[in-house]
């Protein structure tokens, strides 16, 4: 969080101070490498970017865990992962760190039913498919303005999302669709409560 007004618009239009690894990286940049490939791995202490910087024909391997720092770095620079899988890993991660503040603020079990029924209206066809037995609680259903802001916020997740993909990563839109799409079931296959599942499929 800013500290004062000039700090919080130095952190916008700057960027925050980077972590070491983001650090380094720019640095091996600077001296000339390059970035020839990158991969989403997993290992003990999360998840973790491999990335393999090329020097003078020498190739060499970098290891830096999954940051905002690094993600703000990789869409600056508009640097894609190794395929479309990879990039749905990315964005399901991305998806969790920002829906976790809404999760929270809500309950996880209301935004849950929310998004299940935000998904069955927009139709993505992984997430669809995921959702489509899917019976939303009782109470996520009555209208309002805390439902209606709620639904919004998802969306506006979405939307930042999607733009990243298309504008600072230059996918197309039926990249774009497919990768978004595809971390949205990832997500909600992994995060969605038991709460929720157990509404879902009764009995």
């Amino acid at each position: 969080m800013a500290h004062d007004w000039t700090s919080l618009i130095h952190d916008a239009v700057v960027g925050a101070v980077d972590d070491p690894y983001v650090r380094l990286l720019k640095e091996r940049l600077r001296a000339g490498s390059e970035v020839v490939r990158i991969q989403l791995a997993d290992s003990e202490r999360g998840p973790e970017y491999v990335l393999i910087l090329s020097l003078h024909r020498q190739l060499s391997e970098m290891r830096i865990p999954h940051s905002d720092a690094f993600t703000n770095w990789s869409l600056d620079a508009g640097a894609r992962l190794a395929d479309e899988e990879q990039e749905m890993r990315r964005f399901e991660l991305l998806l969790h760190q920002r829906f976790a503040p809404l999760r929270d603020e809500l309950d996880a079990s209301t935004f849950d039913a929310l998004l299940v029924q935000y998904v069955r209206t927009l139709g993505p066809s992984r997430a669809s498919s995921l959702v489509q037995k899917l019976r939303t609680p009782q109470y996520a259903a009555q209208e309002g303005r805390a439902k209606q802001r709620a639904m919004q916020r998802i969306e506006d997740v979405l939307v930042e999302l999607a733009r990243a993909l298309g504008r600072s990563l230059r996918y197309d839109e039926a990249a774009t669709s497919r990768i978004l799409d595809g971390a949205l079931a990832q997500w909600m296959s992994r995060h969605l409560t038991t709460e929720t599942q157990e509404e879902s499929f009764p009995g």
